[in-house]
């Protein structure tokens, strides 16, 4: 009896360590610098910037690490990273959808604001960071139609959501184009937030074109080029006021590493 129980629990080790070899694991590493930081409409620095991510990948889940640096001359912030963001999320497959929920902290080191009282004094504080949550879905179709909504359950306690569509193209062996378009909503509360403007609105639409190069199997480089605009009159106004800039052409190029 007693060799019967051993045998069962070498059985079913053996099935877990069977299944936990099936379950796909990886790490990329993505250093893009780009010629500015828009984010959903924002310029956000109009300047040269690292944007350096790790990823790492185990069955559905993944957790992300993503930062921004400043690449200009200005003394009181080249060289540092004004935001680190880290974000964890699961993702399935469903026939030909691609279904995935997860959660964003953002964090601003290095970021401060100054806030004027009644009587004429400034303080100065951190910059506030806030948590966002997510789900997304994408079918796996022509032009790969895509939508992601995000609701900010911190500081800001609106919403945002992001459709998209986009398709590749080989171009060569070792050379592919990628062309996305995405149109961006905001409610009342997020563009209250983000641009002082009470009031829901279309928020930013973008238009990008990558050219992917396979350098080796596990890297490759990536130059890109993208252009945003805000398609709201209103919304364009408060960007302006808010940002200095009411559209945007950015571009870069990203290495990537992934094993």
């Amino acid at each position: 009896m007693k060799k019967s129980l051993g045998l069962g629990w070498v059985g079913m080790l053996a099935l877990a360590a069977a299944a936990a070899a099936e379950i796909e694991t990886g790490v990329a590493v993505d250093v893009p610098v780009v010629s500015a930081y828009v984010w959903r409409g924002q310029v956000l620095n109009d300047e040269a910037v690292a944007q350096p991510g790790l990823t790492g990948t185990i069955g559905g889940f993944a957790v992300n690490a993503w930062s921004s640096m400043d690449l200009t001359d200005n003394p009181n912030s080249s060289g540092e990273f004004d935001e680190m963001d880290w974000t964890v999320s699961y993702s399935k497959t469903v026939g030909k959808f691609e279904l995935g929920v997860g959660v964003v902290q953002y964090t601003f080191p290095n970021s401060t604001i100054e806030t004027e009282a009644d009587d004429g004094t400034t303080t100065v504080e951190d910059y506030p960071g806030t948590v966002e949550v997510f789900a997304s879905v994408g079918v796996d179709v022509l032009l790969a139609p895509a939508l992601a909504v995000y609701y900010d359950v911190d500081e800001i306690e609106g919403l945002y959501a992001v459709a998209s569509v986009g398709h590749s193209f080989a171009l060569m062996d070792k050379v592919g184009l990628d062309l996305k378009a995405s149109l961006g909503f905001g409610d009342a509360d997020y563009n209250a937030g983000y641009f002082g403007l009470d009031d829901a609105a279309l928020n930013d639409l973008v238009l990008s074109a990558a050219l992917p190069i396979a350098v080796t199997e596990n890297l490759s480089l990536t130059p890109s080029v993208s252009y945003m605009m805000l398609p709201d009159s209103d919304l364009e106004d408060a960007a302006e006021a808010a940002y200095g800039e009411k559209d945007s052409v950015y571009g870069g190029v990203t290495l990537s590493l992934a094993f």
